[in-house]
């Protein structure tokens, strides 16, 4: 089909368009002259052809891997509407076939400090997608990764972006290393989302060597006593497992659980006995035990994956 940016082809876009809400995958088989569509000298044209396929790959993800090129080539569009589907169709293909994206890690990357926050946050989502998928595949944008967790105008860039650097944390703490302070920062800002992604690097990093992260005691042990229910969640479980291989960098954190267990919230509770009691059991003499806990403990036991019978008993 020619590329005419006349009414013909915006009519064909549309249909298209409708074609994919209704039946996406019955539209997959449309996708290559969608994408062309995305080069119509028409933004209405462009919009359309971009929006079905954010459907198609909502239904059927692999279906858009010969269109990532033209969807990437979108995010520069003059046209808001048109770069914004554009986006929403490469987080949705993403979403569902992450490992797609293989070849595209590196022409994707510079898009995470695009003009559009909107086509930021959308580019960040992806990499926090591929990260969760395999570590391994965001290593060629790492640097863009680490400038995109201190974006200044939107928060949605900052958690994704961070949250793709703690899963790559977990497999190599050094690519991280340069934002640990940046991750603190987070750590303690009220977005309760940007905050966890935070900790969760945080946490990876001192699983490795707790002294590349010379606050975490300090910040853990106030994040699991003073912040919103999801946060301190995420400090409890963060304590486990630093804790669990460095008791000895992480004595306040370790304490503050003893106060968590007692939390109003009942997953924090869990959480916080789950953490206190795995490093218990590895490390008796890191831990102190009152009756008061011992008591607390006890009322947790069946509800609480953990040695908490076992620990209870032989420290009697």
């Amino acid at each position: 089909m020619g590329l005419l940016s006349g009414s013909d082809d915006t009519d064909r876009a549309e249909e298209l368009c409708e074609l994919a809400r209704e039946d996406p995958a019955g539209a997959v088989a449309h996708a290559a002259e969608l994408c062309d569509l995305l080069g119509a000298g028409d933004a209405t044209t462009r919009t359309s052809a971009a929006d079905a396929l954010y459907h198609i790959a909502g239904a059927e993800p692999t279906a858009l891997a010969d269109c990532l090129d033209a969807l990437i080539t979108q995010l520069d569009d003059d046209d808001a509407s048109a770069r914004r589907r554009a986006a929403d169709a490469l987080a949705a293909t993403a979403d569902g076939a992450p490992r797609t994206f293989g070849a595209w890690v590196e022409s994707l990357a510079p898009f995470l400090s695009a003009t559009d926050p909107y086509v930021r946050a959308a580019v960040a989502s992806v990499f926090a997608r591929l990260a969760g998928s395999g570590p391994s595949t965001v290593l060629d944008a790492i640097e863009d990764l680490r400038d995109a967790t201190t974006d200044e105008e939107e928060w949605d860039v900052r958690t994704f972006a961070t949250g793709a650097l703690a899963d790559v944390a977990t497999r190599y703490p050094e690519e991280v290393l340069p934002v640990v302070d940046d991750a603190v920062a987070n750590a303690r800002e009220p977005v309760p989302a940007l905050q966890t992604a935070a900790i969760d690097l945080l946490a990876a990093v001192a699983v490795n060597d707790p002294a590349t992260v010379p606050e975490v005691d300090d910040l853990f042990a106030e994040l699991v006593l003073d912040a919103p229910a999801s946060q301190r969640l995420a400090a409890a479980y963060a304590i486990g497992r630093v804790g669990v291989d460095h008791p000895d960098r992480v004595p306040e954190a370790l304490t503050a659980l003893t106060t968590a267990i007692g939390d109003d919230d009942e997953q924090v509770s869990r959480a916080a006995a789950t953490a206190f009691v795995t490093v218990a059991a590895e490390y008796p003499g890191s831990v102190t035990m009152s009756d008061d806990l011992r008591q607390r403990l006890w009322w947790l036991a069946d509800d609480v994956d953990a040695p908490v019978e076992q620990l209870l008993e032989g420290e009697e």
